[in-house]
């Protein structure tokens, strides 16, 4: 039997935690119980970021609601087809046969279902800035999208759209017991003062530069540009060394 590589596909992923759509689903299908009065089968789409060209399709005949939350801003979508059908079961009716306008007590009932849903939404956009829901006309610049597919008593899609993505928490930390066995390159500077440029343009191999006791003092440690300690520079069983006298020091 022959084996099959998939090619690796990469792009961008959602970062909203799917616990956090659970919550709304779970929200969601128990007022929906409560209104319709009768058990709802409900399944969970997760985020994801949808492609910007896919989102004119997401929102293409769609009544759009739009809750402010203190994180982002949230949206509920509902299709055409899928408002009627939600309005149908909550009169009690049976299956949309055609597509038509919704009519104006039909609006009302659907706007009052949306508060309700809204109501489940702190999970993915934080505290709501206002119990109103306001009803637009279209959504720009949102990251995130997942849908709540209603099975029974009616079959019907809930949009949520998210003005922003969350940003990722770090999992794990950088410790510096992890960069031990690092191993860095650094230098032993020594500060001679003052050198007339006079001194520095004759400067030719195995020129003799003075050095006065104190000059000694002023050594440096440096790593890629950056000062690590000073202190005092001479010998030591017959090597160089260095007497580090504080650490740390300001570039």
């Amino acid at each position: 039997m022959s084996k099959r590589i998939r090619k690796p596909v990469f792009g961008p992923r959602s970062a909203l935690p799917p616990s956090a759509a659970c919550v709304v689903a779970n929200g969601v299908r128990e007022t929906l119980t409560s209104i319709l009065s009768s058990p709802v089968e409900m399944r969970l789409f997760e985020p994801s970021i949808p492609a910007p060209p896919a989102w004119p399709t997401i929102v293409k005949d769609a009544v759009l609601y739009r809750v402010r939350g203190s994180i982002a801003d949230a949206a509920i979508v509902l299709r055409s087809v899928d408002a009627l059908s939600l309005v149908a079961a909550l009169f009690g009716e049976g299956f949309v046969h055609r597509q038509r306008e919704l009519s104006p007590i039909e609006r009302d009932v659907l706007d009052r279902t949306v508060n309700a849903i809204a109501a489940h939404l702190g999970s993915v956009c934080g505290t709501r800035e206002s119990r109103c829901v306001e009803r637009v006309g279209a959504i720009e610049g949102y990251a995130t999208y997942f849908e709540l597919l209603l099975e029974e008593p009616v079959a019907a899609r809930i949009g949520i759209a998210l003005s922003r993505d969350p940003s990722p928490e770090p999992r794990e930390y950088v410790e510096v017991a992890h960069l031990a066995a690092v191993s860095l390159t650094v230098r032993a500077m020594l500060d001679l003062g003052r050198i007339p440029s006079r001194a520095v343009a004759g400067l030719r191999p195995g020129s003799i530069l003075t050095l006065r006791p104190y000059d000694l003092q002023r050594c440096t440690l440096r790593a890629h540009g950056r000062s690590l300690a000073r202190g005092a520079c001479g010998m030591r069983n017959g090597r160089y060394a260095l007497h580090v006298e504080a650490v740390g020091v300001a570039t």
